[in-house]
């Protein structure tokens, strides 16, 4: 491992861990949105700008429970059918728990999972615009968390790769 590429891992692990941590807390204010909205109907975000931006709109809607896909495919009543904010929650956590490890694999494994997220982002953006046909601030916001987050580990995975090489490098020359 050469000086200059340890100090590069450690800046995209930071960079992941704080997307993370910025990606948790959209997902914990996401969840407090959507079950205080539905205890409470007079509820107003801080989101809630006009009637074209409102998240608490978005959160509310059939497709802020399971992405949409849960309720219709294993019943309303099921335990997978929570708010998208909760599996937010596990999610960052996940990526940003595999983002402190500098194993290849791992950090293959986290590009795949924040792959998986950025579909997921591409398929609520369509939502929002088309479907709901609403501006939800927190939502574009998490899209963007997300699709950083996909540059920073890609970057991770060049620069462990980098590494590789250059350990192999070193042994075959020190070898001979």
């Amino acid at each position: 491992m050469s000086i200059f590429t340890g100090n590069c891992k450690c800046s995209y692990t930071v960079g992941l861990v704080g997307l993370s941590v910025c990606g948790f807390l959209l997902s914990l204010y996401t969840s407090y949105v959507e079950l205080r909205a539905e205890h409470d109907h007079s509820y107003r975000a801080m989101c809630d700008i006009s009637e074209r931006v409102s998240c608490t709109k978005v959160f509310t809607s059939r497709y802020g429970r399971g992405f949409g896909i849960v309720g219709p495919v294993l019943g309303d009543d099921s335990l997978l059918n929570v708010p998208n904010g909760f599996y937010g929650i596990f999610y960052y956590f996940i990526v940003a728990a595999f983002s402190f490890s500098d194993l290849l694999f791992i950090s293959r494994l986290n590009s795949y999972l924040i792959l998986l997220s950025n579909c997921l982002s591409l398929y609520l953006a369509y939502l929002l615009y088309y479907i709901l046909e609403d501006m939800c601030i927190v939502c574009v916001t998490t899209y963007a968390v997300n699709f950083i987050s996909l540059i920073l580990a890609l970057q991770k995975i060049q620069v462990l790769i980098r590494d590789e090489q250059i350990m192999r490098a070193f042994k075959v020359s020190k070898s001979k």
